[in-house]
């Protein structure tokens, strides 16, 4: 069985998956260098503790998911599950779905990434995610938080990892490095204001056999051929049978085999990637 998604946690739950993660961490970067040094890679040179580190990492862990593929169980029957990170556990994934070793991946380098980003920026702190907007990407994830952002660290590069087990064009070292560093400048408050920011990039409501997706205004306004890109790739994934474009911020989408949160799920995720900064 599916464990309790983020989404449907209380408080006290909440708080409890911020902990285990957290408890996570240090195995997690140890099973990663294991992994590096296993593989004729030396640890100590790769995770050397610089930013720019992340795009050497960021492509041999690319390179390696690619190797390993998708697993072919259905998430439900996967007898690998017990081992996986608890932030995969409790999130949203989707099949075809990456293997427990891809996972491993990512959950070192969500280690690394958070121990560049700690050092970064002191100031940040861990906590759980929340926010004035009631429709939150993030509502209860662990996220590291710093001048009114939070970011759950695995999410950008477990999107980059479905992009590379599916045989998808993988996302650069130089994206991840770029990522990197607009998040270290948006923990110190050195990017948009957050509070300022009302509403989700993406709103989707299940309609009878479709869904109704909507876009943030100003992202149909100033980037109408980030949106046509957006929906040219959503129209070539597995289950999408169709999207239609009925107005500037507004689509309709058939994808009988999807839910609310799956659709949410790519949508952001592949907007926080293109969308310019």
């Amino acid at each position: 069985m599916t464990e309790l998604l983020y989404e449907w946690m209380t408080s006290q739950q909440a708080a409890a998956a911020l902990g285990a993660y957290l408890a996570e961490r240090d195995p997690a970067l140890q099973r990663l260098r294991s992994e590096l040094a296993a593989h004729g890679t030396d640890p100590d040179a790769h995770l050397d503790g610089s930013v720019e580190s992340v795009a050497p990492v960021w492509e041999w862990i690319t390179a390696r998911a690619g190797q390993l593929g998708v697993d072919p169980h259905p998430l439900e029957e996967d007898p690998t599950r017990p081992s996986w990170p608890s932030w995969a556990r409790h999130g949203k994934l989707v099949d075809p779905h990456p293997p427990a070793g891809s996972l491993a991946l990512v959950d070192g380098f969500a280690s690394y990434l958070g121990q560049l980003l700690t050092a970064e920026v002191p100031e940040a702190r861990w906590r759980i995610g929340e926010h004035r907007i009631s429709d939150y990407p993030a509502h209860n994830h662990p996220v590291l938080a710093g001048a009114g952002h939070e970011i759950f660290l695995p999410g950008i590069p477990l999107y980059g990892l479905y992009q590379t087990a599916h045989g998808r064009q993988a996302m650069s070292g130089a994206e991840l490095l770029a990522h990197t560093r607009r998040t270290v400048s948006a923990l110190r408050g050195d990017g948009p204001d957050a509070a300022a920011v009302e509403e989700p990039p993406v709103t989707v409501v299940a309609e009878v056999d479709c869904f109704d997706v909507g876009l943030r205004d100003d992202i149909a306004a100033l980037h109408p051929e980030i949106v046509e890109w957006m929906i040219a790739e959503l129209t070539d994934r597995d289950g999408v049978d169709s999207v239609h474009r009925y107005g500037p911020a507004a689509l309709v989408v058939d994808a009988p085999t999807w839910d609310e949160m799956r659709l949410k799920l790519w949508c952001t995720m592949w907007l926080q990637r293109h969308l310019p900064r």
